[in-house]
């Protein structure tokens, strides 16, 4: 009885073992399909939300914008394989674009346009405009080339689009005696051209270009301040920084201001002239006399005074007499 009561016991402890086991393993499958089903519906309703933007997107209104399909620079003119027509959405489509690219072949840029860019009508040239410096050139204006060196051209670090400042050192005249001067006679000139380069394509600044000639842009009466800079002196140019638009008011600087430290030297003091001794008065004769000597008029010296001084008592006398002359 007693080992068979203990048998007992045992398996039904192994009985109830069991079952807690089988309990367990069953709320860890029902807690992992539960979270497998939340992620499902997070994953479900992500997606849906995708799907509804993307169709949102495809409903919105496009128009045809004629764009870059290269890097074109300035003064390019237009070809039909350096154009592309693209969707673009109706409601930011900038102002000026076009939806023929054959109706734009032909047409020069008057500043660089990046690819993908759209084409602006105010960014084109007049229609039949060749392509050139002529084409980016404002009314009014002119295209003036001067001749430069590593000195005269900043090193090399001149670019096309700078600003510039025309310095000119000359003298007066040919023939002149005085000292040359230096003064600036162009202020915020643009420079549209170093060399034959109207634009850097690879926009490396850092890089020092060398040139010979460099093309100002000015206007008639500064076309001929350059004419004759460039003639009868020797000019500079001086690289303005690109937020500088300060006009200066500069009188030049000659050689002797120079070495007085920008004051103008001491000029030396004129010698004193003598006071003349007063002589006779002339008295003017009428025009009647005016053929006769003048008329001399002599005023006889004043006579010399003596003064004598007198002490009565308490009195004090002071008298003045007339000193006679001697023969």
């Amino acid at each position: 009885m007693t080992s068979s009561g203990a048998g007992d016991r045992a398996s039904s402890t192994l009985k109830r073992a069991a079952e807690r086991g089988s309990r367990r393993t069953g709320l860890r499958a029902a807690l992992f399909l539960g979270l497998a089903a939340i992620a499902a519906i997070g994953t479900a309703f992500l997606f849906t939300r995708y799907l509804e933007a993307k169709a949102s997107a495809a409903r919105l209104p496009t128009a045809k914008v004629v764009v870059a399909a290269v890097n074109m620079p300035s003064a390019t003119a237009l070809r039909a394989e350096s154009l592309a027509v693209i969707d673009w959405p109706a409601a930011s489509t900038p102002e000026g674009t076009s939806s023929d690219a054959a109706a734009l072949v032909g047409r020069v840029v008057t500043s660089a346009v990046s690819k993908g860019e759209p084409i602006l009508e105010s960014r084109l040239a007049a229609p039949g405009t060749a392509a050139g410096l002529a084409a980016i050139l404002p009314a009014g204006m002119r295209a003036v080339a001067v001749r430069v060196d590593d000195v005269v051209g900043v090193a090399g670090f001149l670019h096309p689009g700078d600003a510039v400042d025309v310095i000119v050192t000359m003298k007066p005249s040919d023939a002149s005696t005085q000292p040359p001067m230096s003064k600036i006679v162009l202020q915020n000139v643009r420079v549209l051209a170093v060399g034959k380069e109207v634009e850097r394509a690879d926009r490396n600044f850092d890089k020092a270009m060398p040139a010979t000639v460099a093309t100002l842009m000015v206007d008639g009466e500064q076309s001929e301040k350059l004419a004759l800079a460039a003639t009868k002196g020797q000019i500079l140019l001086s690289l303005r920084s690109g937020a500088d638009d300060d006009m200066l008011s500069t009188p030049g600087i000659t050689p002797p201001v120079l070495l007085a430290g920008g004051r103008e030297p001491e000029r030396p003091a004129a010698p004193a002239t003598a006071t003349p001794a007063p002589g006779p008065k002339v008295t003017p004769v009428s025009s009647r006399h005016r053929a006769r000597a003048p008329v001399v008029e002599v005023r006889p010296a004043p006579a010399e005074k003596q003064t004598v001084e007198i002490l009565r008592g308490d009195v004090f006398e002071r008298r003045d007499f007339e000193k006679e002359s001697r023969q």
